[in-house]
């Protein structure tokens, strides 16, 4: 196979890369550090030996004010990427978020996503969107959770740390998405069906690294107590890796480097 994937060097992008090429495919990264916009390499690309495109770039963050750089890296560039896969006739894996689901949307962030799943609807009907929930793993990415959680002295937890999320493991979401690539024209979650809390997240991680966690009763504006899967679209049948697995995971990765 020979295939593109977007954002190759983000904290999920690296992890497909890697587990693509194990698989043998021929895989070209397409990344803004590399030098390269997403939008115009795909106005002028061509893609006629292309088997799939792997849309991973965007800003990836509720609460990012930055409403531009939204619109512009979710929705216009995503047209643009869209549009050529489907002038090429060739294959569409993207990855759309659990703040497309409408109840647990809160900003233009969880909108984007949402109007990216519409608009491949309507004018790439074989595209398939992957929501991905509460990604996380070993090195995680800046301004994540887990990512303030091992920076963070004290750890603040905001909402007394009883908001509830679905978080799954790196090797889940690359699972998924390659997944995906045989399951043109809808949409999947790849979801870790356990609910845990912030809170009991963060006592996971405090078990291989001793946190200083202060409650915060506050709560934050774009955020959800509890972060819903849509059960109207399927979910990809992997055996999730439980959030005491993963975490342990993290800090085993992280000894063997």
């Amino acid at each position: 196979m020979k295939v593109i994937v977007t954002g190759g060097e983000g904290f999920i992008g690296k992890a497909l890369v890697a587990a693509l090429k194990e698989g043998r495919a021929e895989v070209c990264s397409i990344d803004r550090r590399s030098g390269i916009e997403v939008a115009d390499f795909f106005r002028d690309a061509d893609l006629s030996d292309i088997d799939c495109v792997f849309h991973l770039a965007a800003q990836t963050s509720v609460f990012n004010t930055d409403k531009n750089a939204v619109v512009a890296d979710n929705i216009s560039a995503f047209m643009v990427v869209c549009d050529a896969c489907r002038r090429h006739n060739v294959r569409l894996v993207y990855a759309s978020s659990s703040t497309a689901n409408s109840c647990n949307t809160t900003s233009l962030y969880g909108i984007s996503k949402r109007f990216d799943e519409l608009y491949a609807a309507c004018y790439h009907p074989g595209a398939t969107g992957v929501r991905l929930h509460n990604v996380y793993g070993p090195d995680p990415r800046q301004g994540t959770l887990l990512w303030h959680i091992l920076n963070d002295k004290p750890v603040k937890l905001v909402n007394a740390g009883r908001n509830v999320r679905h978080f799954t493991y790196i090797s889940d979401a690359v699972r998924g998405l390659i997944y995906a690539y045989g399951k043109g024209g809808r949409l999947l979650n790849v979801a870790n069906p356990e609910e845990t809390s912030v809170y009991d997240f963060a006592q996971e991680v405090d078990k291989y690294k001793p946190l200083e966690i202060v409650i915060d009763r506050q709560k934050r504006n774009f955020d959800r107590k509890e972060q819903r899967v849509d059960t109207c679209i399927p979910s990809v049948p992997l055996q999730y890796v439980s959030v005491r697995e993963g975490v342990r995971k993290c800090f085993e990765d992280e000894t063997q480097k």
